[in-house]
């Protein structure tokens, strides 16, 4: 299970803060892969679903940049 929160950035690119509180990402996000150890800021897109499954987000989540990740440790 992913933990996100958002960040967010004005125009210059520069961070705004503070970010939204840590919660429980349970959706996919199409083009990336979580690796265990590695924290990574992305650039996602967020699309409405035209048909939503009945067990699935109305939104679908596609990974348009890695901004900077990072090796942690546990």
């Amino acid at each position: 299970m992913l933990q996100v929160r958002e960040r967010r950035f004005d125009k210059q690119g520069l961070r705004i803060e503070p970010p939204d509180e840590w919660r429980a990402f349970y959706g996919g996000i199409d083009g990336y892969t979580h690796t265990a150890g590695v924290r990574n800021v992305l650039r996602i897109n967020r699309y409405k679903r035209a048909k939503t499954p009945a067990d699935a987000s109305s939104y679908l989540y596609v990974l348009d940049l890695v901004v900077e990740s990072e090796t942690v440790s546990k």
